[in-house]
């Protein structure tokens, strides 16, 4: 399973999170740190000229060779990140089914109540638009109360079950 974040934070709670549930539920992954890829703000312009960033080309090398990708979102005002937007304008220029055939699990946190469910839906509906073949998503609402960041453990074990449901629907099809 191929599994990066879409925050660009060094304090990431959807990174956090994220390795979290990697390391609860013993998932056999590979973890793609976007924020050390080299890709530019996305301009036509700029796509004339270099055609695809180094960037974008190693994570579409990594979306090829998975079958099951993890992707957790943030939120920036009820919307995806624009730094996440950005490697999916990429993305999608460089090859717009780039997503064709593969199981998707989106999982989202935010300290609120909604759980970061805006930028959820939103990226459910844009996978779906570039080629995948299942998409399941989870929302781990209010953050703080249910993570320790002391431990980086999930304290709602509710939750962590849920998501373990959930991926399991992608994994066993």
């Amino acid at each position: 399973m191929l599994v990066f974040v879409g925050s660009n934070s060094s304090k990431s709670i959807n990174e956090q999170l994220t390795k979290s549930v990697l390391k609860e539920l013993n998932i056999n992954h590979t973890f793609l740190d976007l924020k050390t890829l080299d890709i530019p703000l996305f301009s036509e312009d700029l796509e004339r000229e270099i055609k695809s960033p180094k960037g974008i080309e190693l994570l579409l090398g990594e979306i090829n060779t998975h079958e099951h990708i993890f992707i957790a979102t943030n939120e920036h005002n009820s919307n995806l990140s624009a730094f996440f937007k950005n490697i999916l304008d990429w993305l999608s220029r460089a090859n717009k089914s780039f997503l064709y055939g593969k199981k998707v699990f989106i999982l989202s946190t935010s300290n609120g109540k909604r759980g970061g469910l805006s930028a959820n839906e939103i990226l459910q509906n844009m996978v779906n638009r570039f080629g995948c073949q299942a998409v399941v998503s989870y929302v781990f609402t209010s953050f703080s109360e249910n993570f320790n960041t002391e431990n980086q453990q999930i304290t709602n074990k509710d939750f962590l079950k849920e998501i373990e449901d959930k991926l399991n629907i992608i994994l066993k099809n």
